[in-house]
């Protein structure tokens, strides 16, 4: 696993591909070659609304 800021990319064995997965917006991309996802996660920027929405969700499920 390959960690940018908030975005992890995995391999995923079954499907024979790379996935970014942004934690904070919660944003995905796949990719057949890691170069691919890594060049995604590098250029992805969260929507701050969404992230603000989400974080919202977070909190009233945790209260």
């Amino acid at each position: 696993m390959t960690v940018l800021d908030s975005v992890c990319i995995d391999w995923d064995a079954v499907r024979g591909l790379y996935v970014a997965r942004c934690a904070r917006c919660v944003d995905a991309f796949t990719a057949t070659t890691f170069d691919q996802a890594d060049a995604w996660a590098a250029a992805h920027r969260c929507d701050v609304e969404l992230v603000a929405l989400l974080a919202s969700l977070t909190v009233r499920a945790a209260a």
